[in-house]
């Protein structure tokens, strides 16, 4: 375990005592000052650079010429006053070291997570995602989640990068915090640069409304780390025709939902996410990968499968498949993705995704009414253009 200090205290001498003082946020947090004793300024000087608990032991060995007979009793003081420490907020576990014991594993979209905390913290939501063998502790995890059942000693601010009625998002030293205020039992998320690991501070739901608030947590770090893994999402609802996966995609109202529907009663095809679809490319083939995540819809799969192609949708009075130039279909279809776009570099990633998608599979757009009929216009087109696609392979 490392060790870092919290930025929001001032080492200052009054008299011929040392304080560290609050300011700035910790000062909003109802932070008071702390009076040092000689050893508790040599371990505070220690952690101008993060230390773990056997360096800072060895340098305050060091300092006091204390033998090594005498060092395990030391070693105990220094992790009693570390807790203190902590427990005031001025300092703090580095993030990529959870506490206590993996509580299972998941794998969504190919991604393998471990996730620690309480008994039975896993969202009820993420149960068909659990992996098979819940102690292959033996390979590296994706993602090491961290589900601390409490609130932050200290909280963190960081630079803004974007705000809205639900989210934001912050970064800071080891990466990204993320808060949800639509969210009451979420504190805050702290997630390292690279995804790999994330912390997220919750109190366990009380009321009803909030049973699915950890779960709803979760979602953006996921699709943060799939961003990074290649893998994007995109709000639609979608289905299995010709063994391939079909993405109906347009703004809320627009009439997804309904239209995938009419497919389910003219034509039986299956359901396969009735809200967001992850999607990625392995080879030359682009994947759409089963996820847990499906707004209020309640349809999902474990599975995945191959993308046939999206079909964008916008209400009218009578039906019409509208051509559209490619960096039209790029737009639109970036548009309609909700992987973090929170930086310049994140939106290239989401737009080149939307590029090759563009390029090499198709990408229709629907004028539509509520009617049978504007399944069956798209039903037909589809049919055709894959038909065509099969006849020129052979």
């Amino acid at each position: 375990m490392r060790i870092r200090r919290q930025e929001g205290y001032l080492l200052q001498k009054i008299g011929n005592t040392y304080h560290l003082l609050p300011y700035g946020q910790k000062i909003a947090d109802q932070k008071r000052g702390m009076e040092l004793n000689e050893t508790a300024l040599v371990l505070w000087e220690a952690l101008e650079q993060p230390q773990t608990m056997e360096e800072l032991a060895a340098k305050t060995a060091a300092y006091y010429e204390i033998p090594e007979g005498g060092q395990e009793e030391l070693a105990k003081d220094i992790a009693a006053f570390v807790q203190e420490l902590i427990a005031f907020g001025a300092v703090r576990r580095e993030l990529g070291c959870p506490v206590g014991t993996c509580e299972g594993r998941l794998e969504i979209a190919g991604l393998e997570i471990a996730v620690y905390g309480a008994k039975g913290c896993i969202p009820k939501q993420l149960g068909a995602f659990r992996s098979a063998d819940d102690n292959s502790g033996k390979k590296m995890p994706d993602l090491t989640l961290e589900l601390a059942e409490r609130m932050p000693e200290s909280h963190q601010n960081g630079t803004l990068l974007i705000r809205n009625k639900d989210l934001t998002v912050c970064t800071w030293e080891e990466g990204y915090v993320l808060r949800f205020d639509a969210l009451e039992n979420i504190y805050e998320i702290w997630m390292k640069e690279d995804g790999s690991y994330a912390r997220i501070y919750y109190r366990r739901p009380m009321k009803e409304e909030e049973q699915d608030s950890l779960f709803l947590a979760i979602r953006p770090v996921f699709l943060f780390l799939a961003q990074r893994k290649g893998m994007f999402a995109l709000h639609s609802a979608s289905l299995l025709y010709l063994e391939k996966a079909w993405l109906f995609s347009g703004p809320s109202g627009m009439g997804k939902s309904t239209h995938t529907a009419l497919w389910k009663k003219l034509f039986n095809t299956p359901y396969l996410n009735g809200d967001l679809n992850l999607i990625g490319k392995e080879g030359n083939h682009f994947w759409v990968y089963g996820i847990p995540w499906c707004g209020t819809s309640e349809i999902f799969t474990t599975e995945k499968k191959e993308l046939g192609g999206i079909i964008l949708l916008e209400k009218a009075a009578v039906e019409e498949i509208v051509s559209l130039k490619k960096e039209q279909k790029t737009l639109r279809v970036m548009q309609r993705m909700i992987s973090p776009p929170w930086t310049a570099e994140l939106m290239v990633k989401n737009l080149k995704f939307a590029e090759a998608i563009a390029e090499e599979k198709p990408v229709y757009f629907l004028r539509c009414t509520k009617n049978d009929t504007a399944a069956e216009v798209m039903h037909q087109k589809i049919t055709d253009d894959e038909k065509k696609v099969q006849e020129a392979g052979r």
